[in-house]
């Protein structure tokens, strides 16, 4: 038996194209939804034409916000994993063991894992080999990264780049390169079903933060809404707002200003296929996202990483640029922004696809 476990939105993103090429193949798989971001998933699980999860391991279908709230979740998970394995190989896993595929470097990648290695059943990462070499930032992410990796039975590297670091840590026996990231497939998807191109008729910027150590920093925080403020002289930007940001973003005071200034809208979280439609259509876009850094890298879009450190190379001084919090890091951005295009855009490979093949032998 195939099992599939989801729990967040970017999971669910570069998750679907893979749960789609088991549809079309007909191969019976058990779907999990860890619930860490719940309304999300839900969403998405509707705009990719993907039925609903067999399992949810949390009854409440709202997402997790806070810190607070993240660590309350993983402590009751503890418990559950310690006290009920029994229970959890007969209702989560349906009773069969096989392989369990997992995704990324969340709290939800670090609970599938547990879950899947407490009954016995094996395990498969996708988007594995990714590191920034720094244990503490991304935090929690690399150590999640270094575990799962570690534990993991079978570990699909998105690049070349990641391949090696697998090789490098001594895991190239259970490594396998399937050459780009399933959000390629993604997007394929995407493409083929935005059928109303609604977009601002003038020129525009996609902004969009989320990551913990941003948010929660008032001095990252307050150089992106004046960086946001000098982008708006000669453009609109759109800044699409999670709803921790907006809590900090008030927090801090710094909300206000952004809101009177008529050239910068600000939205909720968008369905998906809407936002990469807006995203598509943009002068450029600013992120400390790593699933958009992928996007904006296939769709070619410039992009702006507001990041001290990133653990993906894509797009890397070709349509991006990486801020590191450091004004001049920004203005050279700025300055070479005409020339911030890939050379070869075009990818034809079909990630999800090489990875089903190899999932075959576990049907």
């Amino acid at each position: 038996m195939i099992h599939i476990f989801v729990g967040t939105k970017a999971q669910s993103v570069k998750m679907a194209p893979i749960i789609q090429e088991l549809d079309q193949r007909s191969i019976k798989y058990n779907f999990i939804d860890s619930g860490q971001h719940a309304v999300l998933t839900d969403d998405l699980i509707q705009q990719f034409g993907l039925r609903k999860p067999d399992i949810f391991l949390r009854k409440e279908r709202t997402n997790i916000n806070t810190i607070p709230q993240a660590i309350s979740w993983t402590a009751k998970s503890a418990k559950h994993l310690i006290t009920k394995r029994e229970e959890i190989l007969k209702v989560v896993f349906r009773g069969k063991r096989g392989i369990c595929l997992i995704h990324g470097d969340t709290l939800s990648t670090l609970i599938s894992l547990l879950y899947a290695k407490r009954c016995g059943v094996k395990i498969a990462h996708v988007e594995a080999g990714l590191r920034s070499y720094r244990i503490f930032n991304p935090f929690p992410e690399e150590i999640i990264r270094l575990l799962v990796m570690r534990l993991s039975d079978i570990l699909f590297a998105p690049s070349d780049w990641s391949y090696g670091n697998l090789k490098k840590m001594g895991y190239a026996h259970k490594s396998i390169n399937v050459h780009a990231n399933t959000i390629v497939d993604t997007i394929r998807f995407a493409k083929n079903h935005i059928k109303v191109l609604d977009r601002p008729s003038e020129p525009y910027v996609i902004a969009t933060i989320h990551r913990v150590e941003t948010i929660y920093s008032r001095t990252r925080l307050s150089m992106i809404a004046a960086l946001l403020d000098r982008i708006a002289q000669d453009r609109k930007v759109i800044f699409v707002v999670h709803e921790p940001t907006q809590h900090q973003l008030s927090r801090f005071g710094l909300i206000t200003k952004l809101q009177q200034n008529s050239s910068i809208e600000i939205m909720p979280l968008q369905p998906y296929l809407l936002f990469l439609n807006l995203l598509a259509g943009a002068d450029f876009v600013v992120t400390d996202g790593g699933s958009i850094q992928e996007e904006t890298f296939s769709l070619n879009i410039p992009c702006l990483i507001m990041r001290s450190k990133t653990e993906r190379k894509e797009g890397l001084e070709e349509n991006a640029c990486l801020a590191e919090f450091n004004e001049a890091q920004i203005n050279y951005f700025f300055k070479r922004l005409p020339m911030l295009r890939r050379k070869n855009a075009d990818q034809d490979l079909q990630p999800s696809r090489l990875i089903v093949d190899r999932l075959l032998s576990w049907v």
